[in-house]
């Protein structure tokens, strides 16, 4: 009777295999420690909220002119899918300078963008009723800003 010698090594191989890895475990991101990252905050949601004192989007004047129309009409249909019925509040917010004329001349300047925004606003399906408009200064603002709140 001859035995086939090459069935020999493998089951050797074979059983050697099994007893090494036996105690491995599998290998996964909490092997090393790491921890799943948390998704960051759903800022819209929380612009929504009632009460919220936080902007739906900032407009920022400081810099080169930026074309803000297609990320404004994407933020206002979801705010509009999530809170049918919100208002809007469009507040023009500039530099405080400490001297009343200077920051009224500040203000007038961005009359022409809040018209501006207000129409882009109606075109993309907000009633102008639904918005109402203010101005104010603020200290650490280093550029005019148009800010819209949901009330």
């Amino acid at each position: 009777m001859r035995r086939n010698t090459a069935t020999i090594p493998r089951a050797i191989f074979a059983a050697g295999a099994f007893w090494l890895l036996a105690g491995c475990k599998l290998i996964d991101q909490t092997t090393f420690g790491a921890k799943p990252v948390t998704p960051a905050p759903d800022f819209v949601a929380e612009a929504l909220k009632p009460g919220s004192r936080l902007p739906l989007i900032t407009i920022g004047f400081g810099g080169t002119p930026v074309n803000y129309d297609a990320q404004l009409k994407s933020v206002l249909e979801l705010a509009q899918t999530r809170r049918p019925d919100a208002k809007y509040h469009v507040v023009t917010v500039v530099p405080a300078s400490g001297d009343p004329d200077k920051d009224s001349r500040a203000i007038e300047k961005g009359r022409y963008d809040v018209r501006r925004l207000e129409d882009a606003m109606t075109n993309d399906g907000i009633p102008g009723d639904d918005i109402s408009t203010s101005a104010r200064t603020e200290k650490g603002v280093t550029a005019r800003e148009i800010r819209i709140y949901v009330e």
